[in-house]
């Protein structure tokens, strides 16, 4: 059993810290479309999700330095903040996750390779988080998709986001 971190795993590690890092800077962006907006539930869950993907680059760094390896932090793209409409951003944020799910199964895959069985334990957490994840934005993309244009709805639904926790 390896309880230290290959230079492929290390690197590959670094770029899941960028990913989930850009990914709260993603939401961010989408958060400053919300408040624009003037949905202020939407914008408290948005807020909320960033604040998570911070946690989880978080992670991914102790995770490395607690096997001794080295952290780089990389260069972030410059998200958008602008959309079509609520429902847009929601669909931009699950293929958002579904990019960070794959990248997550592929590191996955590495630690398995390696037999690095301390890394895999820590990525299987994350293999559930992202299940969550999307199950999340799809639930919220089908109220949204419910509620249309109808703008007594979409209030309804900006006030079902405000109450995420």
């Amino acid at each position: 059993m390896k309880l230290n971190l290959s230079k492929k795993l290390e690197k590959a590690l670094n770029e899941q810290v960028r990913m989930e890092t850009e990914s709260a800077y993603i939401y961010n962006g989408m958060r400053l479309f919300f408040k624009e907006k003037g949905l202020p539930g939407a914008t408290s869950w948005m807020t909320h999700q960033a604040h998570e993907e911070l946690k989880h680059a978080e992670d991914f760094i102790d995770m490395i330095l607690d096997l001794d390896g080295h952290v780089v932090l990389g260069e972030l793209k410059e998200p958008t903040t602008e959309y079509k409409s609520i429902l847009d951003v929601f669909e931009a944020g699950l293929a958002h996750e579904k990019e960070i799910s794959s990248s997550i199964l592929e590191l996955l895959d590495l630690a398995l390779e390696e037999k690095n069985y301390a890394v895999e334990n820590f990525l299987r957490t994350y293999v559930d988080e992202q299940v969550e994840e999307e199950d999340h934005f799809r639930g919220v993309i089908d109220m949204v998709k419910m509620a249309g244009d109808d703008p007594a709805a979409l209030f309804k639904v900006d006030g079902i986001l405000a109450k995420r926790d």
